[in-house]
């Protein structure tokens, strides 16, 4: 058709990956929380007690934007460490990347026992 760009061109700009990212979390083992469609929290325990916490927010309107951060909470601590916050993101792949290339979350899976997960599609 034309006027169309072609089914394989990249979104222009941020879109709403709330949906779409916390079934691949469910996917990865993290514990789901949706809100308005907006906004996810999720967490994911390890095998010494450390607790993984991935915040996902779309903000629509005339200047859409979305945001992930992630951090985690050791057994012995009662704060969060931030491991990386207000990382901006326009597709699904930006925000496995992020999370599968945090060393951190990677070797506890590791220690869990899980194999790692391939960081393609």
């Amino acid at each position: 058709m034309e006027g169309q760009a072609p089914y394989h061109a990249a979104p222009q700009g941020p879109r709403n990956l709330a949906a779409p990212l916390a079934a691949w979390l469910r996917g990865q083992g993290f514990t789901v929380a949706e809100y308005y469609g907006t906004t996810v929290a999720a967490h994911w325990e390890g095998s010494r007690g450390e607790r993984f916490q991935l915040d996902y927010d779309w903000v629509g309107g005339p200047s859409p934007d979305a945001t992930c951060r992630l951090g985690v909470r050791y057994a012995d601590q009662t704060q969060y460490e931030t491991l990386f916050t207000s990382q901006k993101v326009r597709r699904l792949k930006e925000v496995r990347l992020l999370l599968l290339g945090n060393l951190r979350y990677h070797n506890a899976r590791l220690l869990a026992g899980l194999a790692p997960v391939p960081t393609t599609h």
